[in-house]
């Protein structure tokens, strides 16, 4: 493997790099992957499709989606926002990754490695605050559409400092993002971006059920978790009956033992978990503390699966 190092990037060797994130590209990924490639050279790539979000974020940082991985011979592959094997896409061997950046904690079938690769995971609110962080160590002058969508992954995964994965340097890095991007009012620009993941009517069933579905396997047990980040959560509820069919189906296709799909309500910072049978619920009763009527489960307070909603079942799982 051609030498690659975090810390030292001006020896690293570039050639057919690309910077990918997991298979639910979100705003964070995205812009992460772009920073990175920025940063640290390279070519940005994405592992499925954008959400509404993340679509509209692409739109008005103006920067190009990033085209689709695919399997290249001699490839090496920086991966941003995720290090676990389930997310990762099935054209990139363990062989092929040189670098991790990422904020989520080693969990259940973390990615492995028969050598050492650079490493950098840390408890911030997002990747794209990690690569904020890196840019200003390094003194490297970033432009102004990847401060955007740096910022962008910033305010969507701390729901614009809402969500209770924010850290204090958070904030910070993304006033100084805003100010490289040209952006006058950061919190427009999040509400902006929460308007548009929202309106979620023109989308299907199952496209809302997997825009933001992540894999765990938790010993030994395989569950599925999608999240939906809504201003408008009656939108969804209403389909109710349609998300459990497509939760039926996506349950056999995967062969999990589990599949959940929260609901998220941003204004209220509450959540509706959507209970496919009594599997799931007994599993949520007792991750949770609560029980489920037709089909549901409200969780006050809860809006974080990373620090919150899969912790609980993760829990009980290994209790």
């Amino acid at each position: 493997m051609a030498f690659f190092d975090l810390e030292s990037p001006e020896n690293n060797d570039t050639d057919n790099l690309v910077w990918l994130g997991h298979l639910s590209p979100d705003s964070d990924t995205i812009g992460s992957a772009i920073g990175a490639a920025e940063l640290f050279g390279g070519e940005a790539r994405r592992a499925g499709e954008l959400n509404k979000e993340t679509a509209f974020v692409v739109e008005y940082c103006g920067v190009e989606v990033p085209k689709l991985i695919s399997k290249v011979e001699g490839q090496k592959v920086g991966l941003v926002d995720f290090n676990q094997k389930t997310q990762l896409h099935k054209d990139v061997d363990n062989s092929d990754i040189v670098a991790i950046i990422d904020h989520h904690a080693i969990q259940d079938q973390p990615i492995t490695f028969n050598t050492p690769v650079s490493v950098d995971i840390r408890p911030w609110g997002s990747a794209a605050t990690i690569l904020a962080d890196r840019f200003e160590k390094t003194g490297k002058e970033m432009s102004p559409t990847t401060a955007c969508v740096l910022l962008a992954g910033i305010l969507s995964d701390t729901l614009v400092f809402e969500s209770p994965t924010t850290c204090p340097v958070d904030k910070p890095y993304a006033e100084k993002l805003a100010k490289i991007a040209g952006i006058e009012d950061l919190y427009d620009f999040g509400q902006k971006m929460m308007e548009a993941k929202s309106d979620l009517a023109d989308v299907s069933t199952y496209d809302v059920l997997k825009g933001d579905f992540k894999h765990y396997e938790i010993k030994g047990k395989k569950v599925g978790f999608g999240v939906a980040e809504t201003l408008l959560p009656e939108q969804l509820l209403e389909r109710k009956a349609d998300l459990l069919a497509e939760m039926e189906g996506e349950k056999a296709k995967q062969g999990l033992d589990f599949i959940f799909f929260a609901i998220v309500d941003t204004k209220t910072k509450n959540a509706h978990l959507v209970i496919y049978s009594d599997a799931e619920a007994e599993l949520a009763t007792a991750a949770y503390g609560y029980t489920s009527e037709a089909n549901l489960m409200y969780l006050p307070g809860m809006m974080s699966r990373k620090s919150q909603l899969m912790p609980a079942v993760q829990a009980t799982l290994t209790a």
